[in-house]
């Protein structure tokens, strides 16, 4: 999964690793999902993001891994600079 925050644009794009995108489909204004041609879950894009959810709690995630291990991703510079 790829996550990135476009600070110009105010714009969070996550990507899902070895999806294509095949669609995208506008679920409001600024919210769009892309699917691949099975109709699975390519990524989502949010435009005008910091108004539509706290950023750096987005950005900020774990993952816990079957044997235990968990990774723990800290990044508040891309929103505070």
């Amino acid at each position: 999964m790829q996550i990135s925050y476009d600070k110009e644009a105010d714009a969070v794009a996550i990507w899902f690793k070895d999806v294509v995108s095949a669609k995208t489909i506008d679920i409001t204004e600024d919210i769009f999902i892309d699917i691949d041609e099975n109709g699975k879950l390519a990524g989502i894009e949010i435009l005008h993001a910091s108004e539509k959810t706290n950023l750096i709690d987005l950005l900020n995630f774990s993952l816990q891994f079957p044997n235990n291990k968990k990774l723990e991703v800290r990044l508040p510079d891309l929103i505070t600079g």
